[in-house]
Order: structure tokens, then C-alpha cells, then sequence
């Protein structure tokens, strides 16, 4: 009789007890993957006015610049709020 938790050598299983990547990782690499070939396809230059300045770039380059625009006020807006809800829980 043999065990059924038994694993033969070198086979591995999650903790589900399936074995193979896991589902998240699949996805994840997929949109990293779509990101990449969005990114450049994206090679025309554009002209950017913002306030004082111009500079002439390319649009992958302003996405990029816009995507860690909004990611850095997310992290500063969150910081924010959980200290304002702090203050109010003491």
C-alpha cells in the first residue's frame, strides 16, 4: 500500500495539490508582457506643454512618466489617509 500524501523524487506540488505555476504568476506575466509591446509601439514624438515648459519626446516616454506620476500620488494619498484615520481611531 502506498501513501497517498507520497511523492516520487524530484515532483513537486503546491499546497492545493496541484502542481505547475500558479495562476497569478500567469497573469501577471501576461500583463507585464502586453505592457512591454505597448510601451514600444509607442515611438512617435509628441510635444508636451506643462505650465513653463515644452519638451519634445516621444508618447512612451510621456505614459511612462504619467504612470509614475499617478502611482507616486497613490502611495502619497494613502499614506495620507491611513495617518488621518489613525489620528481619529486615537
Amino acid at each position: 500500500m502506498s501513501d497517498s500524501n507520497s511523492q516520487r523524487p524530484g515532483e513537486l506540488s503546491a499546497a492545493s495539490g496541484r502542481s505547475g505555476p500558479n495562476i497569478t504568476l500567469i497573469f501577471f506575466a501576461v500583463v507585464v508582457a502586453l505592457a512591454v509591446v505597448f510601451f514600444l509601439q509607442n515611438g512617435e514624438r509628441v510635444s508636451i506643454d506643462f505650465l513653463v515648459f515644452e519638451k519634445l519626446t516621444t508618447i512612451r516616454w510621456s505614459i511612462l512618466m504619467a504612470t509614475v506620476l499617478g502611482v507616486l500620488l497613490d502611495r502619497i494619498f494613502t499614506i495620507w489617509w491611513r495617518r488621518r484615520k489613525k489620528k481619529s481611531d486615537d
